[in-house]
């Protein structure tokens, strides 16, 4: 009866924290915002030509919002006069179009008169917030002043951010729910016990209030960023997480019949669980690129509370509640596992080996994308806008490069121009509406798409012959070029830090090199398959040739960090079961023995990233998708037949 008292003192305890946090604190969502100069440093050269830009050039000051009008027949020049008009009386911010002659239009009217668009100046920094609520303002307005008869789409830089706000603000109660119904229908199905399904659910809701409230009060009090993205997935890996600590406490109580002795049997593995999730998320901390960097904070708080939680809330959950006497048995498919990868482990690391093999070389040969429309669903209104101007002038029209010249001498300017239009992908360049006392300003349309690879190219050679000349470049697709940069450098960086960090951890906890090499060489291996297999099938049935260059590192990071955890349930029962049997059939016995729960821990963690499949944006598909492809490779082919198999074959090896 005191047992439970201290159980109940506990659960009341945190109780009374999300109470205050409730009352006290703002949510997280209330303070999220995006990261300043599209993530890069002010260090960077896009930014410090922006700088320069906004200094000397007032009317640049802004983002670009581009209105594009489309009929299906040409419009008359009165029609196209008509609504210039009407823009130019509501947005003092537009360029006087209506004022140029019809024939000097071409800039922006088509040649067969079907479409014609319009730029907007948002003046200010705004955030993203900001952005979002001025769009939707503009879209009303327009609807309105503009005839019916015309169709009407907003993208550019403006408009691209407004939508992604309002698909990630669509997006967050659906993957809450979908979460939460997932992990019960599974754990209903797997234990047919209501209240297995629901303890986790409770405590994870528990966990996930005091969680949002810490983050609310981290980002009111601090400058650190918190973004919309990161808070999503969060979300979801406090829900897996905590189900994945809730599986391994109750296969555990069941099995001794006290919470105290379960928890005492089970503290070390959730608390080296624990430390490597801290430990992957915690090396995002030394990325440059804001978005990456902004990660780390907003995960630490939350592998914090979650492990808390795991050594104090859950096991009084289940303590409280009288759970049945009846111990599980262990299922023929572990014990066969066990048997197979510790007397035949050749022929199962070869075929195994084999098969990760091909899947991680395929990674190798994966394109990245730096075009965030193309993740975006086809008929959103900044995508829809970006393939009318594409097909009716150049791609390069949404996104204009800036050339900046320090200089005001004519045949200065004029060889600058001269060198640069000579370059086959500039479609044309146009002159500045604004004046400077010590910058010459032009812009140029590209004939690619201004986010692709090939555009991102051309531009950095352009800076990079031109900057001997005081040559700044600046727009969108410069700052791409710096990201792609910095990208390439803060994977290669959080990759092996990560990689270093937990491999020692491993070592630490196991204490033995070998086995710590052997695990962390299986999980790599597993993410380079997860992540090769899963770019080839989205290739291969959805069309995609290209991904996101933000996948492979949050793939790498959540991965790697929650891949490990099931090695580690391994090597913790491995370390009680050597008391009993010699190795290889101590390694026999722990797969047997943690089969089950991991076996349900992984499936219920795959389904709820596999959640974000259902996310209009393709890089949270695709994602979700690696993340549960890798851990269902980690959760039924290394964990239970590969890693042992491994640990059999250097075991006898070392003993020759």
């Amino acid at each position: 009866m005191k047992n439970k008292r201290n159980w109940l003192v506990i659960i009341v305890s945190w109780l009374i924290v999300l109470g205050l946090l409730s009352f006290f604190a703002p949510s997280s969502k209330e303070v999220a915002s995006t990261s300043k100069n599209s993530g890069l440093p002010e260090t960077s050269l896009s930014i410090q030509a922006d700088k320069v830009i906004k200094e000397n050039f007032s009317s640049n000051e802004g983002i670009p919002l581009i209105i594009v009008f489309e009929k299906y027949k040409a419009n008359t020049e009165e029609e196209i006069q008509s609504v210039l008009e009407l823009m130019e009386q509501n947005y003092t911010s537009i360029t006087k179009f209506s004022k140029i002659p019809l024939e000097q239009r071409g800039s922006f009217v088509s040649e067969d008169k079907k479409t014609f668009f319009v730029p907007l100046i948002l003046e200010g920094e705004l955030e993203s917030k900001e952005i979002h609520k001025k769009v939707e303002e503009i879209k009303s307005n327009v609807s309105h002043i503009i005839p019916s008869d015309f169709n009407i789409y907003f993208t550019g830089p403006a408009g691209i951010a407004s939508d992604t706000i309002e698909l990630f603000s669509e997006a967050d109660v659906v993957l809450l729910l979908a979460t939460v119904a997932i992990i019960f229908i599974l754990l209903i199905i797997i234990y047919r016990s209501f209240i297995l399904a629901i303890i986790p659910l409770i405590g994870a809701g528990i966990v996930y209030g005091v969680v949002d409230r810490i983050i609310g009060l981290t980002g009111k009090f601090t400058s650190i960023t918190i973004e919309s993205q990161a808070l999503s997935i969060m979300m979801i890996l406090l829900f897996a997480v905590i189900t994945d600590y809730s599986l391994l406490l109750y296969a555990r109580y069941k099995e001794e019949q006290d919470m105290k002795v379960a928890l005492a049997k089970t503290r070390e593995t959730i608390l080296f669980s624990g430390g490597t999730i801290l430990a992957g998320v915690a090396t995002l901390a030394f990325a440059i690129y804001e978005p990456y960097r902004n990660f780390a904070p907003v995960f630490a708080i939350a592998v914090v509370i979650m492990l808390i939680a795991g050594l104090t809330l859950l096991p009084a959950l289940f303590a409280v509640v009288k759970m049945p006497k009846k111990k599980e048995k262990t299922t023929k498919i572990w014990i066969n596992a066990g048997n197979v990868s510790t007397k035949k482990p050749w022929k199962v690391a070869v075929p195994i080996l084999l098969l990760l093999g091909i899947g991680a070389w395929h990674a190798t040969t994966i394109i990245y994308s730096y075009d965030l429309l193309a993740s975006f669903p086809v008929e959103l209104s900044s995508r829809e806008g970006f393939t009318k101007l594409g097909d009716a002038f150049s791609e390069g029209e949404i996104a204009p490069t800036t050339i900046l010249v320090k200089s005001k001498d004519e045949k200065v300017i004029a060889d600058i121009r001269e060198k640069i239009e000579d370059r086959p992908l500039v479609s044309q360049i146009r002159p500045s509406t604004s004046e400077s006392d010590l910058y010459t300003q032009f812009s140029i349309i590209l004939k690619a798409n201004p986010y692709s690879q090939e555009a991102l190219n051309e531009v950095e050679k352009i800076r990079s012959e031109l900057e001997d000349q005081q040559v700044l470049v600046s727009g969108e697709t410069v700052k791409h070029v710096d990201i792609r940069n910095i990208n390439n450098r803060d994977t290669l960086l959080v990759m092996g830090l990560m990689t270093v960090l937990i491999g020692l951890m491993l070592a630490f906890q196991t204490r033995s090199i070998r086995a710590s090499l052997l695990m962390m060489f299986s999980i790599l291996l597993s993410f380079g398959a997860a992540l090769g297999f899963s770019t080839w099938i989205f290739d291969l049935f959805l069309g995609y040739s290209s991904f996101s260059y933000r996948i492979p590192l949050y793939t790498f990071v959540f991965l790697v960090a929650l891949g490990v955890d099931y090695s580690i349930m391994l090597m913790s029962r491995l370390k009680e079961e050597r008391k009993q049997f010699d190795e290889p059939d101590a390694i026999a016995k722990a797969v047997e023995k943690t089969g089950g729960v991991i076996s349900s821990a992984g499936l219920i963690l795959a389904a709820t990233f596999a959640v974000l499949i259902s996310q209009p944006v393709m890089e949270l598909k695709l994602f979700g998708f690696a993340v549960a492809v890798g851990v269902l490779l980690d959760t039924f082919i290394v964990r239970p037949l590969l890693l042992p198999a491994l640990l059999t074959i250097t075991t006898k090896n070392r003993g020759k």
